[in-house]
């Protein structure tokens, strides 16, 4: 059984193509082929293998297979016990990111669940078994779509799996400065940083540090302050206002770091930047 979705603009981050599942008949097989897509097969019972990139791995219930564009793969359904499979075929601009957090790639294309995929399971059923014809249908799948991938992070996380390196150091510092920018606002810390990236927090404030030649820390009271200057303009903002906007609920600790930064305090700097032109 295959589902297939109409694309849709407004899900540009991650988007199902179409999903299915199927109870393969002995030996039944895709390939070799490439796909124009991502899909990830996960293997309910029954055997298999998987040939991607010269490698040849042998499959069973619990475990699942990543197929990435363009990618000549080939899979098999076991001769004496056929698998049973369910599939979820997708794109979007965070695709590579999230399954970067899972640890999968063309290199490493195989996760394994063992007995504890039961939430997969379920996770799998509500996306093959929900499509209606109401409304937010398209929104409810999608949703879908992130659980699926939330429990393969979670478990690349609980298995201290290492990230894939196929997508390269500068994606992470890419994810440390999109964090940043969406979040300076809040209490976010290094350590949080770290566990939304799906990094240990050494490994990423070396690498960040290596890449842009400052720590997370600074990068981060820097832009902070940055973004304080902006608001010093807007005369409708206290100084208390600014401080808030940008994290700090301590003004006095927010005057001092600005100062530090920024050269001046806060007030001083206000003044300096909205005194009338003689």
């Amino acid at each position: 059984m295959i589902t297939y979705m109409f694309k849709n603009s407004h899900f540009q981050e991650l988007q199902l193509l179409h999903y299915g599942t199927e109870a393969c008949t002995p030996g039944h097989h895709f390939g070799p082929a490439m796909r124009d897509y991502y899909k990830i097969h996960y293997i309910l019972n029954g055997k298999g293998t998987f040939e991607v990139s010269g490698k040849t791995y042998h499959l069973h219930k619990g475990q699942g297979f990543l197929i990435v564009p363009h990618s000549v793969v080939h899979y098999k359904a076991d001769l004496d016990d056929p698998w049973e499979y369910s599939w979820v075929a997708f794109q979007g601009s965070q695709s590579s990111s999230f399954l970067q957090q899972a640890c999968l790639s063309e290199q490493h294309p195989i996760f394994d669940l063992g007995n504890e995929d039961d939430e997969m399971r379920s996770c799998l059923h509500r996306i093959i078994h929900s499509r209606t014809t109401h409304k937010g249908w398209e929104i409810s799948m999608t949703g879908w779509l992130y659980q699926f991938f939330a429990i393969l992070i979670d478990h690349a996380h609980n298995e201290n799996l290492e990230p894939s390196a196929d997508f390269g150091k500068e994606t992470y510092v890419s994810q440390v400065i999109d964090f940043i920018e969406m979040n300076y606002a809040n209490a976010i810390t290094v350590q949080s940083i770290a566990s939304h990236i799906g990094l240990q927090r050494s490994y990423l404030c070396s690498l960040f540090k290596d890449q842009i030649g400052s720590s997370i820390q600074s990068y981060l009271v820097h832009y902070r302050m940055r973004r304080a200057a902006e608001l010093t303009l807007n005369l409708n903002l206290s100084i208390g206002d600014i401080a808030r906007s940008v994290g700090y609920n301590d003004q006095l600790l927010f005057s001092k770091m600005f100062k530090k930064v920024m050269g001046e305090a806060p007030t001083y700097y206000r003044r300096q930047k909205t005194a009338p032109s003689m």
